[in-house]
Parts: C-alpha cells; sequence; structure tokens
C-alpha cells in the first residue's frame, strides 16, 4: 500500500484534474461523501454533528460533508474558523450551496465566537475536523491555534478528515497544536503524517477511503513510499515443499557473541532456526562452546581460537572467508564487542565475500568508523541500525534523524548501496534506488535487549531461504513485529522478553501461511 508525501498527493489532484478530466469539484463531492458513510457508521454514538471547516479544500470537504448528513436528516452544524472570504474556489461553491439550504453558518475569528463555538463542544456531539487536512506546513497560530485548542480541551469524540489539522502530512510532527483525533479518514491514500509518530498518536483510527482517483493515476507520480500490509508480505512467504529437506531451506553462517554476550548470538541463531532456515552454522569464541550448543542444540557451532578471552583472533579470519563459499547468507555482529579484530574481520567480509551479508549492533559500530569499506564492498548489505546506531553511522544527532527518519535513511541507502532497515517504534527499511517500505506494526514492550538480535535472525533466514534482501527486511521486520503483538496479547508489554520474540515468530508465520 502506497504512502504519499504532501507534494505527492497535490500531483495526484492534478493529474487527476488536467490530465484525465477530473473536475476539482468531482474529487471534493466524493471525498465527502465517503467519510459521511463511516459517519453513519457511528450514527447511534452521537446526537449532533459539528463541521468546522477551514478556508482550503479540507474545508469544502466539510461542507460537502454537512450537505449529505442533513440530507440523511442528521442535525448538524457548521463553523467556518476565520473569514468566509477566504475560501478557495471549490469550497465558496459548496459554502454557498449550504447557504441557499438556509443553513446558518458561522464564523469563528474573535473572543466571542469561540465562546459561541464552545458550547458545541459538549458531550453527545461529533466534532468533525475539516480545517487543514494536509494544507498546512507552518506553525497552527491565532484563531487556528485557539480553535483546535478548545476542541482537544472540551470535544468527547473528534473525527478528521484526511489528516488531523496541525500534524504535518510530511512528517508526522505537530506544528505547534493539533487536534487529537479518535478516527481519520485518510482520503485516497495514507499520508506519512498519519503513520509517523507523533502524528500517528492524533490520527486515532486511522480508514482509508478512496474518492474516484484512477489506480493508474497514483502509479503515474511514482510514488516510492509503501505501508507494509498483507498484500506486499503475501508473496514474500517462503513456500514449503512436502518432499524436500533441510538443503532446501537455506544455509547461513552467523559470526556473534562475546564474553558477557553469548544471549545475542543465542537470540540470533534461534530466531533464525524458527524463521525457516534449514541449515546454521554459528562462528563464536571457543569459551563460549559449551554454553551455545547447550542452549541451540540446533545450531552447528564452530568454534574460533581467542586471541583475548571471548575474542575471535585473526588467524582465523582466513578459514572464515574461505567457509563463506557454504552459506547462502552472512550476518555478522550481534554481541561482537567492538574491537580491532571484528573490524578487520567486516572489512575482509565486504572485500571478499560475495554472499549476502547482514551488519546488525556492534558489527555496525565497528563499521561506523570505517565507512568508506562499502565502497569496495562485493555483495550485498543489509544494515539494521538502532537510532543511537544511525547517529554514528551519519554523524547526525538523535535530534535530526528523528526529525527525518525516512529521509535520513533514503539518503544512507543511496550514498552507500545498502539497504537500510533503521529500527524504532515505525521501522524504515530504504533501498539503494529510493524505495520505502514503513512498519507499523509491534508494540513498546519489544523496546527490550535482545529484540534486534531476533531481527537480525529473521532477517538473515529469510535470505538464507531465498529472498534477495530488499523482501527479506520487508518480510523480516514484518514478522518480528507481529511477532512482538502476538505475544503481547499473552504477556503483556511490561514483561516482554526477546526471548518471547522467537516463540511468537512461529505464529506469526503460521498465520500468514493459514491466512
Amino acid at each position: 500500500m502506497r504512502l504519499a508525501m504532501n507534494h505527492q498527493m497535490q500531483q495526484i489532484d492534478r493529474k487527476a484534474i488536467d490530465e484525465y478530466g477530473i473536475p476539482s469539484i468531482v474529487l471534493m463531492e466524493n471525498a465527502g461523501k465517503v467519510v459521511v458513510d463511516e459517519i453513519m457508521k457511528m450514527r447511534n454514538e452521537f446526537q449532533k454533528a459539528v463541521i468546522v471547516c477551514g478556508p482550503g479544500n479540507n474545508g469544502g470537504d466539510g461542507f460537502v460533508i454537512a450537505r449529505h448528513l442533513f440530507n440523511l436528516n442528521v442535525p448538524v452544524k457548521v463553523f467556518v474558523v476565520g473569514e468566509v472570504s477566504e475560501l478557495n474556489h471549490d469550497s465558496m461553491l459548496n459554502y454557498s450551496i449550504l447557504k441557499k439550504l438556509e443553513f446558518q453558518i458561522d464564523e469563528i475569528k474573535d473572543d466571542a465566537s469561540i465562546l459561541a463555538f464552545e458550547r458545541f463542544l459538549r458531550p453527545g456531539n461529533l466534532i468533525v475536523d475539516a480545517i487543514f487536512g494536509t494544507g498546512i506546513s507552518r506553525r497552527v497560530e491565532g484563531i487556528y491555534e485557539r480553535t483546535i485548542d478548545a476542541i482537544n480541551e472540551m470535544a468527547h469524540q473528534v473525527l478528521s478528515v484526511d489528516l488531523p489539522s496541525g500534524i504535518d502530512g510530511n512528517t508526522g510532527h505537530v506544528l505547534g497544536t493539533a487536534i487529537d483525533a479518535d478516527k481519520t479518514i485518510a482520503l485516497v491514500i495514507s499520508k506519512v503524517g498519519n503513520i509517523l509518530f507523533p502524528g500517528s498518536d492524533y490520527n486515532g483510527e486511522v480508514i482509508i477511503k478512496g474518492i474516484g482517483v484512477p489506480d493508474v493515476i497514483i502509479e503515474k507520480v511514482g510514488i516510492k513510499y509503501n505501508l507494509i500490509t498483507s498484500d506486499i508480505i503475501t508473496p514474500l512467504i517462503p513456500h514449503r515443499k512436502r518432499n524436500s529437506h533441510k538443503g532446501d531451506y537455506g544455509k547461513g553462517q552467523i559470526i556473534a557473541g562475546s564474553i558477557g554476550m553469548a544471549g545475542a548470538a543465542i537470540l540470533a541463531c534461534r530466531a533464525a532456526l524458527r524463521s525457516g532456515m534449514g541449515l546454521l552454522k554459528l562462528y563464536i569464541p571457543e569459551s563460549l562452546n559449551t554454553l551455545i550448543t547447550t542452549s541451540v542444540p540446533e545450531v552447528i557451532t564452530v568454534p574460533m581460537s581467542e586471541v583475548r578471552r571471548g575474542v575471535i583472533g585473526i588467524s582465523n579470519f582466513q578459514k572464515i572467508i574461505e567457509d563463506t563459499c557454504w552459506p547462502d547468507v552472512i550476518a555478522i555482529g550481534p554481541g561482537c564487542g567492538v574491537n580491532a579484530e571484528i573490524s578487520e574481520l567486516i572489512k575482509r567480509l565486504l572485500n571478499e565475500s560475495e554472499v549476502p551479508m547482514v551488519i546488525d549492533a556492534d558489527g555496525i559500530n565497528a563499521l561506523s568508523k570505517s565507512l568508506h569499506w562499502l565502497e569496495n564492498k562485493k555483495c550485498p548489505v543489509v544494515l539494521t541500525p538502532h537510532v543511537g546506531e544511525m547517529c554514528r553511522l551519519t554523524g547526525l544527532s538523535a535530534e535530526e534523524i528523528n526529525e527525518d527518519p525516512i529521509g535520513t535513511a533514503v539518503q544512507f541507502s543511496k550514498t552507500w548501496k545498502t539497504v537500510t532497515v533503521l529500527k524504532g517504534a515505525r521501522t524504515v527499511i530504504a533501498t539503494p534506488d529510493g524505495e520505502v517500505y514503513v512498519n507499523i506494526n509491534g508494540n513498546s514492550g519489544m523496546a527490550t535487549a535482545g529484540s534486534g538480535d531476533v531481527l537480525t535472525g529473521v532477517i538473515t533466514s529469510m535470505i538464507a531461504q531465498g529472498l534477495d534482501p530488499v523482501g527479506a527486511a520487508v518480510i523480516g521486520v514484518y514478522l518480528h513485529g507481529r511477532a512482538g503483538d502476538l505475544m503481547v496479547a499473552e504477556r503483556g508489554e511490561h514483561g516482554l522478553l526477546a526471548g518471547d520474540l522467537v516463540f511468537g515468530l512461529t505464529k506469526a508465520i503460521r498465520e500468514l501461511v493459514e491466512a
């Protein structure tokens, strides 16, 4: 499912109007009607609909909504924020229709009118926010700010049209103040501001409704941002044949673990195997071998001599490189520690191996000091940084990354030709050609030690089973989040452990297979 920026929605509208001859007033009419359809599903929940309209197309949608609700015998009250003279052409046309139907439409423009408006913010009334939608990118001020604040303080049930007014459609940021909606009807396709935090918290339940724009127009705009939904995930599920053996489901090589961090290796291996990988070798410092073999007996361990306790020695590197002829995928980093040895190993693997590589955790930390190694890589690379690791990779602050996580991931992927999985409450996957996938499942219980190691295992497993790095990252992130949601339903967010996610993976995969 596509995910749009504000300017892309404007391009869609312009193509529909200019190239396909769909009048703008028809699009506005359709928008109002689909919102009314959703409002009528809530009819038993409110007594009167109070429509609050702004000066642009969002306000015009509000006037259409008011007319159709009136035709359905729903009590309606309409307000215009600011001066009626500020309405654009299509909005003014629909305003005029209401006036001919003898609607009393009040303006909100000063203290007295704000007080009059507040009398309609009583329990039992549904407030329909049609003030801005995507039509704002500057800070909300003046009478608009006061109107939004009054709604947030006093209204009991709020529905926003397209996007809560005051949310930046490109980033999800709050532009000073914003409508805190219970439900948002996103028109045509979702906007970034419907999905990314903090905007997501202001949207409430998001329902996507078409307004008669043909899909061909959306495709012509060339939108490269996607929501990870079932239509994307279903084709990626690895197929399992009845007549098959372990070699049919891929071979993986993981380099992980150090003293005190053996758990990272264990979690990554368990996740890889629980996600369907057929064979897995784990390269570990020899002092961890007994612990690993008793914890994950299904994995083939390759104990490596140590240059220091818990650190794989450089003398082992030639064997590790030679062994890359065996696996379908390599993963490196979970729990390795940051040291000169792991840095040298990553450099050699990038320069000498053609096998797809997943780099996580301490692997990312080592790479961040020598990003130029990526210039000479022979293999496809998937990086899975959280925001802190992305800071080290890019030199940006956490604030700068959170300001534009999609743009940050896209720029990095284009520059270094990697698949970048920027982990967070809304994990962003960016590809070297600028395609973006945003994941919306998962929960705060997953903010726990080891969760990222599980994700590394899942992505590694999916590459081993034949998916390309992009597809593996997409389904891996989805399964990881879905596993968290399934397990949090049993154990709650406060007590969720990374190990619980491993068991949730089997449920998430089965859910997809049986759907």
